[in-house]
């Protein structure tokens, strides 16, 4: 199976480390967060949050560790006969940070594509992928429009209903043993 996996909040634990820097640029103490739209949290403009990312984005994209069981889970996957694609909105700059943050933490990955703020599901579509993993309520929702089962990380930031063909996992487990359950 041909399965594509974001990478932020799916397989680098993302969000608790720029929630931290976040507090400590804008001088806050927000616990979590609970909008996937970081600025909103924070009470910035899109363009004040977009220009700390600019400013500090190797900092922001080398830092974090992966989030626990992903690398195993991917092996597994890998050692199964799946094919991993991973689809990330990140831009094609920084193509060079995330392949090192990947052979840092001794991460498989052969095929990144960069959606940058476009759509993930061009790339769906293109690539023929047939189960998608992913922490973006909009994104899971779009992706699984297309018939694309979608496994769900959760987070502080999706907690909204999931529509049906998006499955809610809490681990990394969870989302081999949804995986598994699809070849049956």
């Amino acid at each position: 199976m041909r399965i594509g996996i974001d990478i932020d909040g799916v397989v680098s634990d993302s969000y608790p480390f720029w929630l931290q820097e976040l507090n400590c640029h804008y001088g806050k103490n927000i616990p979590c967060l609970d909008d996937y739209d970081m600025h909103i949290s924070f009470e910035v403009t899109t363009e004040d949050m977009n220009n700390f990312f600019e400013t500090n984005i190797e900092r922001l994209l080398m830092m974090p560790k992966p989030i626990p069981g992903a690398k195993e889970g991917i092996e597994t996957l890998l050692h199964e006969g799946h094919e991993i694609i991973y689809v990330t909105a990140r831009t094609q700059e920084q193509k060079g940070l995330t392949e090192r943050w990947f052979a840092h933490n001794k991460i498989y990955y052969k095929n990144i594509l960069f959606s940058g703020f476009g759509s993930k599901v061009d790339f769906v579509k293109e690539w023929g992928i047939e189960a998608f993993i992913e922490d973006y309520q909009v994104n899971a929702k779009l992706i699984s429009e297309c018939g694309v089962p979608v496994f769900l990380l959760d987070a502080s930031y999706n907690q909204e209903d999931t529509p049906r063909g998006i499955i809610r996992c809490h681990s990394w487990e969870e989302i081999v043993k949804g995986i598994h359950n699809l070849n049956l």
